[in-house]
């Protein structure tokens, strides 16, 4: 029986196999290409490949690659919101901000510091890249003062750039002490433009000092401003209430220190021995610079500038030969004095345009009221704004209506507090001692009842009216970005 049994189930088997389609193995060449087909189609899925880079493979049809492209990299690292490749240049600097670093907020410890210096000598580059470069880690916020309407608001500020939470806005005092005495670690807190906190009698500057000079305190502080004597003059207890911070200058950049820097972003992107930027045109813009202002920003912009309008020029230049012999490869675009001098003429501009650049910000808000009084802000063609800056010229605009209007165009932007009246008067008067508006008070005269004009008179009773041209006013309000929309 088992014998049997077992037969059986032999000649079952036999019958399924005979029965089951039997899959010939293919040739092993076969299989190879059928494994290579399968890799090709999973990387062509995975990497699609475009037509210009299929027919650069396959020789046909293939562009010739415009040297444009390597001028992306280039622009890029010469504009001003592009991180530094590295510091170049400030050791001193960098050594008092790497040592407070140390010994405070790596630490776990409070302290505060306070860093002075023109605009665009690298106060804020260099403190964030040396935070970035630090072997601790420890939480650290940027907080821009300008937007801050008041003083009081700093508070607040800080705690929405920490993501921490408080009682609504008249709690945020004490949400912030909470933090910095009762928080889990040390923490970094960067004001930038820190004089905008200035108020009338400076509690929140101090009060903030003094939470980071406490000894349990884990804040540390750094602001930053341009004026140099911000804690000497508007500060002064700092000292008697032992909470002065430590100060460091950073001084206007000068010709070898912006040479240096700017060749350095060029290295960092450079595919060819030949410099994009020949090094006689890179001394002149660091020595014009330097001799202004010292901002490395303004050589920034001169230089991307000067490589735009070498680029123009060489695809001006591509185009004709084009058109006379065929296409050809396009020329390699080189910056030379020629181009970075034009962009200095335009930049600089006539001594009028100079001197309104130099004004404030609150003193474009006035200029600005003045455009949007005498008729002009909209879309006035050329012959409308010549009459109307003739009018407004011979006839002037009441100081009244002109704070009114200020006063209007400050709510509309949002971002400042608008002066008071006295203040707003020192704003004229200073405007006028600078040679761009003239005040004066139209009174009626002994003879036949004309109208003779005077400087002396009630503050209601002047009138104002420019001393430069109205276009070259709005020139110089729409090269300013927050004040361009309302023109």
């Amino acid at each position: 029986m088992p014998a049997a049994r077992s037969t059986r189930t032999t000649a079952v088997k036999r019958k399924a196999l005979a029965e089951t389609p039997i899959s010939r193995q293919p040739p092993p060449e076969v299989a190879l290409a059928a494994q290579k087909a399968a890799a090709a189609a999973t990387l062509k899925s995975a990497f699609p490949v475009t037509k210009h880079s299929v027919a650069a493979a396959n020789g046909k049809g293939a562009k010739v690659a415009k040297p444009v492209s390597s001028f992306v990299a280039t622009k890029t690292v010469l504009h001003r919101s592009t991180a530094p490749p590295q510091i170049v240049g400030r050791e001193s600097e960098q050594a008092a901000i790497r040592q407070f670093l140390q010994t405070t907020v790596e630490k776990g410890r409070g302290g505060s510091m306070y860093i002075s210096g023109n605009p665009g000598t690298g106060k804020t580059a260099c403190l964030q890249t040396l935070i970035k470069q630090s072997v601790a880690s420890f939480p650290s916020v940027l907080v821009n003062c300008v937007p801050l309407t008041r003083p009081e608001q700093a508070y607040a500020a800080v705690l929405d750039a920490l993501n921490a939470e408080y009682d609504g806005a008249d709690g945020a005092l004490a949400g912030l002490e909470r933090l910095v005495f009762k928080g889990e670690g040390a923490f970094l807190v960067i004001l930038d433009e820190v004089d905008s906190l200035l108020g009338s009698k400076q509690e929140v500057l101090y009060r903030l000092f003094e939470l980071a000079a406490h000894p349990d305190s884990r804040l540390a502080l750094v602001g930053i401003a341009n004026a140099l004597d911000l804690t000497d003059r508007f500060l002064p207890r700092l000292q008697a209430r032992n909470c002065e911070p430590i100060l460091l200058n950073f001084n206007p950049y000068q010709v070898n220190d912006i040479v240096a820097i700017l060749q350095s972003r060029l290295d960092s992107v450079a595919t060819t021995e030949e410099p994009v930027i020949q090094k006689a045109a890179l001394e002149l813009c660091a020595r014009k610079v330097a001799a202004t202002s010292g901002d490395l920003r303004k050589a920034l912009d001169v230089c991307r500038q000067a490589l735009e309008a070498a680029e123009a020029e060489c695809k001006k230049k591509a185009r004709l030969v084009d058109k006379e012999n065929g296409p050809a490869a396009a020329p390699v675009p080189k910056v030379s004095i020629m181009h970075i001098a034009k962009v200095l003429t335009s930049l600089n501009g006539s001594p009028i345009a100079q001197k309104l650049n130099a004004l404030n910000f609150q003193q474009k808000l006035v200029l600005c009221a003045f455009v949007s009084l005498s008729g002009n802000a909209g879309g006035s063609g050329p012959a409308e704004a010549a009459a109307s800056s003739k009018k407004s010229a011979v006839g002037g605009i009441a100081v009244s209506k002109l704070f009114a209007e200020y006063g209007v165009i400050c709510d509309r932007l949002g971002m400042l507090a608008p002066v008071t009246r006295t203040e707003f008067l020192d704003l004229v008067t200073m405007m006028e001692t600078q040679g761009v508006v003239i005040v004066e008070t139209l009174r009626a005269g002994r003879r036949g009842g004309c109208r003779i004009a005077s400087n002396s008179g009630a503050a209601d009773d002047r009138t104002l009216r420019l001393a430069v041209d109205e276009a070259d006013i709005r020139r110089a309000l729409m090269s300013t970005p927050a004040l361009g929309p309302i023109l």
